[in-house]
């Protein structure tokens, strides 16, 4: 069956191969060889995608390695988050230092968000054709130098130059999750190991405001930025020993490796195409769908908890930087709780799925662990808006915390399931789906904080609240109906086919 197939029937086989070459596996087809070193390695030659019989393919490195690589690409983008949002305790300190306003400091955190979306479109093409390794390795080793740099900024310009250039290098990190899981795991692993990254990704939103906010307290600006430098240092360590995960299984490939360790292979040459490939995909009404819904459930079940929080929380209860950063522990205790939940069950959820339609993959089954997510960020939002509006000033309440973090465990859930849908139409191109999915969602967050404070101002906690709930119904859960529902008529059409 061709990969085009695939996202119009909404069925994976196992002979689909995820690399860039157009090769297909067929277990009927394999050598003795093949097949004995398959039997050998994972027992069962009923693998999607089919390893080759080379020890080198990352599909057939050992497990702590394969799990490594990823840990280590989830610490990165955990990273990136926290280091966006980690400014926040701060910006009360450095709109004073540099004399300007705190919503201008605030654009410290926008404009990473943003580069966040844009810099994928750069980088994953660059990483796809001559190695992910270099890229991350050097673009953390930048970045620790330009944390170090911004403890010692002087002017608001400066730092700003600092914040833009490290979301620049700290970028290829967050443009790698997608890839770097299309090649190390197989389908039946992708939920579970696609919410890891997704889990660092969005865990360092709240995670960074709660860390930085005992650093900003105790030990002042420049130390955020310290803490900043170290994890980036410890980035480059991790990347240093890391292994090259990019690999052409099935094509004839030559591999030329330079003195600084960047590849340049016969199998995948470099084309002027490749930047804007990514946006092909918004021709996927699938993938487009999916991405809808990630994107309105991502800005209103996560930035607008971590962006407005602080704001509202400081100005209703009068919390100082450490008691504000004590507040996010609910966002992060919810996102655990969310992934816990979503990527091993929705792994056993299709594994089941599979398992009652005789071996046959159907994507829009997993669609059916976001239903409840969506309810979870409604239920969530309500309790959050409703609670603030009836909150005293000056007497700190717990109730809109619970809230927020029955908000973060269904965005989570649904970050994780619905990323690996749209990996699942066009597992081939696992990396370019991601950066499709990344750039739609940081830029529709980006705009967020520009119209927050109105939207609050103009309707309230609880009429806010009830106006993301009916974007999120409306752009989350009706989008994924509706691709869930012309899925399942597609396979009852094809079910009558083959009868």
């Amino acid at each position: 069956m061709p990969l085009d197939s695939v996202g119009t029937n909404d069925i994976e086989k196992t002979t689909i191969s995820h690399d860039e070459c157009n090769y297909a596996n067929s277990t009927r087809s394999l050598s003795p060889e093949h097949y004995d070193y398959l039997m050998q390695r994972h027992g069962t030659v009923d693998l999607d995608p089919l390893p080759s019989s080379d020890p080198n393919d990352p599909l057939n490195w050992p497990n702590w390695q394969k799990n490594y690589e990823i840990l280590s690409i989830a610490f990165g983008t955990f990273t990136s988050t926290f280091m966006a949002s980690g400014m926040q305790p701060s910006y009360e300190a450095m709109a004073e230092k540099y004399g300007v306003s705190i919503s201008d400091a605030s654009y410290f955190t926008s404009v990473q968000i943003c580069v966040f979306g844009i810099l994928p479109l750069v980088w994953i093409p660059l990483m796809n054709t001559y190695g992910r390794k270099p890229f991350l390795t050097v673009g953390a080793l930048f970045c620790c130098a330009l944390n170090i740099g911004g403890g010692f900024c002087q002017t608001y310009g400066q730092q700003m130059a600092t914040r833009v250039l490290n979301a620049v290098f700290i970028s290829t990190v967050t443009s790698a999750g997608g890839s770097v899981v299309g090649d190390l795991a197989f389908a039946h692993e992708r939920g579970k190991k696609n919410g890891w990254w997704s889990l660092g990704f969005v865990l360092g939103t709240p995670g960074g405001s709660f860390i930085t906010g005992f650093i900003q307290y105790h030990a002042g600006t420049r130390w955020v930025f310290w803490v900043f430098a170290i994890m980036n240092f410890i980035q480059f360590l991790l990347w240093i020993v890391s292994r090259e995960t990019v690999y052409s299984r099935g094509c004839p490939d030559t591999i030329h490796i330079n003195y600084i360790g960047i590849r340049k292979s016969s199998a995948r040459p470099f084309s002027w195409f490749m930047f804007i490939r990514p946006l092909k995909h918004a021709s996927s009404f699938n993938i487009t769908m999916a991405v809808i819904a990630a994107s309105v459930t991502f800005c209103y079940g996560n930035i607008v908890l971590s962006v407005e929080m602080p704001q509202v929380m400081i100005s209703l209860f009068h919390l100082n930087a450490q008691q504000m950063s004590l507040q996010f522990i609910s966002l992060i205790i919810g996102s655990v709780i969310g992934e816990i939940i979503a990527g091993p069950l929705s792994d056993w959820w299709m594994k089941r799925c599979t398992a009652k339609r005789n071996g046959r993959r159907v994507i829009v089954d997993r669609l059916w662990l976001t239903y409840d997510g969506y309810l979870l960020v409604i239920v969530g939002l309500i309790v959050w808006g409703v609670y603030l509006t009836k909150a005293t000033p000056n007497h700190w309440s717990i109730k809109p915390l619970v809230g927020a973090a029955i908000t973060a465990a269904g965005n989570n859930k649904i970050a994780t399931v619905i990323t690996t849908f749209a990996i699942d139409n066009d597992p081939k191109h696992a990396g370019e789906v991601s950066v499709y999915i990344n750039l739609v969602r940081s830029l529709f967050g980006f705009i967020g904080p520009f119209y927050f404070p109105s939207m609050f101002e103009n309707l309230g906690f609880a009429g806010s609240a009830g106006l993301m709930c009916g974007l999120v119904f409306l752009f989350g859960g009706c989008t994924t109906l509706i691709v869930h529902f012309c899925g399942w008529r597609r396979e009852r059409q094809y079910e009558k086919s083959i009868k």
